[in-house]
């Protein structure tokens, strides 16, 4: 069966779209989940432990807990720094007909000044942050997909961790590795994602090759419906 073309790319923030520090996600760890684990040495690393952490009981987290996450979260958006290529190739990729989501385990409140903060709105046809999921890690991305209602083999997901690239696996999706180190990216390859690119300015003609390697036809692409889970700002 060949499916249609690849219908969207989702991006998570912290790695993917911009550097972020350690400093605040280590903090969250240390003070809400009680982490004596070694000082993460990128702030994607540091942020997916904290993932780990919060995915085991999000559900039982306090809401002072929650907001005190939250004000983390927004001192590392406003620490962030946005990487120089995002804003031409999301263009790019819209002008292809490929939808760009801002699909993140953040609060809403983070994801929302990250759009504000760097002019990213009119760039990305939907959002998610965990609260529309009810969770973090895996929940944003299958609530994304539940809500486009397309196969999972449709979706591209930015990936620069091994617990990203994983979890993408593990939902099916096309899981396209940012290599923002080359260390680490050598040692990501070898757990076969789909592809990989050292800038976003790769990031179309990426797709097609995705789409080539899979079969997915490329012509006549079809703009996938937009949904907006909340409003920015």
């Amino acid at each position: 069966m060949i499916l249609d073309a690849i219908a969207a790319v989702m991006f998570e923030p912290v790695g993917c779209l911009a550097e972020f520090r350690v400093d605040e996600f280590n903090v969250a760890a240390r003070e809400l989940f009680a982490s004596t684990a070694d000082t993460a040495a990128t702030g994607s690393q540091a942020y997916w432990r904290l993932l780990g952490l919060i995915d085991q009981g999000y559900a039982a987290i306090p809401a002072p807990s929650l907001a005190r996450l939250e004000e983390l979260e927004l001192a590392a958006v406003e620490n962030a720094e946005l990487y120089e290529d995002v804003g031409p190739s999301l263009e790019k990729l819209r002008s292809s007909g490929v939808s760009a989501y801002l699909v993140s385990s953040l609060s809403r409140r983070a994801v929302a000044r990250f759009i504000e903060r760097f002019s990213l709105a009119a760039l990305f046809a939907g959002t998610v942050a965990r609260e529309e999921a009810q969770g973090v890690m895996a929940r944003p991305l299958r609530h994304a997909i539940d809500q486009a209602a397309l196969d999972p083999r449709r979706f591209i997901y930015l990936v620069d961790t091994a617990a990203a690239l994983d979890m993408a696996k593990q939902l099916g999706l096309h899981a396209l590795l940012m290599i923002n180190d080359y260390d680490e990216g050598r040692a990501l390859a070898e757990r076969s994602p789909a592809g990989g690119v050292v800038s976003l300015a790769e990031l179309a003609d990426a797709l097609l090759l995705i789409e080539q390697r899979s079969g997915l036809r490329s012509a006549a692409r079809m703009p996938l419906k937009p949904f907006e889970l909340f409003e920015p700002g």
